[in-house]
């Protein structure tokens, strides 16, 4: 078929490919997904690691990690360690505590305990066991942890101040005993550990605010555990704490002196661990000086830290007790090793007004009958104590400075007089018997029973002259009588008398 000239050519124009509306559901979706994961991504916390020993209580996807009981994370997955030593939690953490995660936090398991007098956790046994955190002061982030055995026993938030103590052995101490001061409880021992050289340990202990400012540089620690009792020179000294520090151990402390004068301690300040509250307290001398005496007799009752007394004030303290052999007496004395604190000692008055060098004076006191005696301090228990006195009637003496220490004369104590008096008593009660041992007794005995058989004969004979037939029996109531009749006369006369007491001038009237 043959189309007109005049007939239009058709013009082919491609046909329009536009975007169906059913392709916009999967888009949206697909868009809304890659936005979700996105916002996921940037909501999620961070991923750590912390290491434990073991397992105990940790769930994947159960347990969760919290801080002042507020829910910051949550346990995704437990895994072995290459050694097989511990196990490594990972843990995902919410975005909000990411600033959180520096390299001093600390991460434990909170599961009930039972520590002494203290029971912990008790609130896992509903809720289960968590992980526990406490946020540190670093500003260095860290992902990778050491969980911690137990809770700390103080948090880096907590207001209060560390110190460290020195101390020879731990005694009853432990981790969480308490510390003391007027028995309030104040504050807990943190940590210890030994030193390098093994000599001594070193205590962190935590006081809480506003409890540490009342320690000071003169503040004094001492070991507060059970009942403190000692016997000693001075008598019966007991001493105890709170129930809980008898039963777990704790340490007290207090200030020695005046605290309004002492000097704030500073952070961190290193402190001495003493035994005793006596001994922490006592004061301390800047000059010693360590003399000898010797005694002539036993020293059975007197031991090491045995006082030293002045009349009632303590002027040092034993040191040493020994023996010493002397060749030339060939005796060996007992030899006692004092510390004498000049300080103490020079405030005994020596006549002279100026402060006097302790050898100075020492010579004076001794020039003038200072001498060093053991006396008993306590009788029930024997102890004994040096005692330092004047004594006008010693002989004189001085003091050896050339010994090593010095040796400071003495005079036998108030027993070893009295042991003296003793054995004095008992030569002269044995010379008495030695003598009525060589006494003829024998011969005064024959004599002595004659003597008895004579006046036994005497008394008889006595006997018979008294008896109421005898002469003598009769004249003596002849003679019993005429006294009777004396004496009625006289009482006549005496009557007379008192009536006219003129007659014995005048005499008796015709009338009369």
């Amino acid at each position: 078929m043959t189309l007109p000239p005049d007939y239009p050519n058709p013009v082919i124009e491609p046909k329009k490919r536009g975007l169906s509306l059913i392709w916009l559901v999967p888009l949206i979706a697909i868009l809304a997904g890659i936005g979700l994961v996105v916002r996921t991504a940037m909501e999620r916390g961070p991923e750590i690691s912390v290491s434990f020993k073991n397992a105990d209580g940790i769930e994947p996807g159960k347990t969760k990690v919290r801080y002042k009981s507020v829910e910051i994370g949550v346990v995704e997955r437990v895994e072995l360690s290459d050694d097989l030593e511990k196990i490594h939690a990972r843990i995902r953490m919410s975005k909000s505590v990411t600033p959180l995660l520096v390299e001093d936090a600390r991460f434990w398991v909170e599961r009930p305990r039972v520590s002494g007098t203290n029971v912990e956790g008790l609130s896992t046994l509903l809720s289960g066991a968590f992980i526990g955190m406490d946020i540190g002061k670093s500003k260095r982030a860290e992902r990778s942890f050491n969980g911690l055995d137990r809770p700390p026993l103080v948090t880096f938030t907590e207001p209060g101040t560390h110190y460290r103590l020195r101390a020879r052995q731990l005694g009853s101490l432990d981790s969480g005993s308490q510390i003391f001061y007027r028995r309030v409880a104040v504050g807990q021992v943190v940590r210890y550990e030994m030193d390098e050289k093994g000599r001594g340990l070193d205590i962190e202990i935590f006081i809480k605010a506003p409890y540490d400012r009342f320690v000071n540089a003169e503040t004094r620690f001492w070991e507060a555990s059970g009942v403190d009792v000692e016997l000693s020179a001075s008598g019966l000294r007991v001493e105890t704490q709170s129930l809980n520090a008898i039963l777990s151990g704790g340490i007290a402390f207090d200030t020695r002196g005046d605290p309004e004068k002492a000097a704030p301690a500073e952070k961190s300040a290193v402190f001495r661990l003493f035994d005793r509250k006596t001994t922490a307290m006592a004061q301390e001398d800047d000059e010693v000086v360590s003399m000898r005496l010797a005694f002539n007799e036993s020293v059975r009752g007197l031991a090491v830290g045995a006082p030293v007394d002045f009349r009632g004030i303590e002027i040092g303290k034993v040191t040493g007790i020994g023996g010493e052999v002397d060749q030339a007496k060939g005796l060996i004395q007992m030899v006692v090793d004092v510390d004498l604190y000049p300080n103490r000692l020079r405030q005994i008055n020596v006549k002279q007004a100026r402060k006097m060098p302790f050898k100075e004076g020492l010579n004076a006191l001794v020039g003038g009958g200072l001498r060093a005696q053991l006396r008993t301090g306590n009788v029930i228990a024997g102890q004994l104590f040096v005692a330092l006195d004047y004594f006008k009637d010693s002989p004189k003496a001085s003091v050896d400075w050339s010994n090593n220490p010095p040796v400071m004369p003495t005079i036998p104590g108030s027993l070893a007089r009295i042991e003296q008096q003793l054995q004095n008593m008992m030569l002269a009660a044995n010379a008495l018997l030695q003598k009525l041992n060589a006494l003829p007794l024998e011969q005064l005995s024959v004599d002595a029973s004659a003597a008895m058989r004579s006046l036994d004969s005497t008394l008889k004979n006595i006997d018979r002259q008294l008896d109421d037939g005898s002469l003598m029996q009769q004249d003596l109531r002849d003679s019993l009588r005429e006294l009777s009749k004396a004496a009625a006369e006289a009482r006549t006369f005496l009557e007379y008398q008192s009536k006219y007491p003129e007659s014995l001038i005048k005499g008796k009237s015709k009338e009369e």
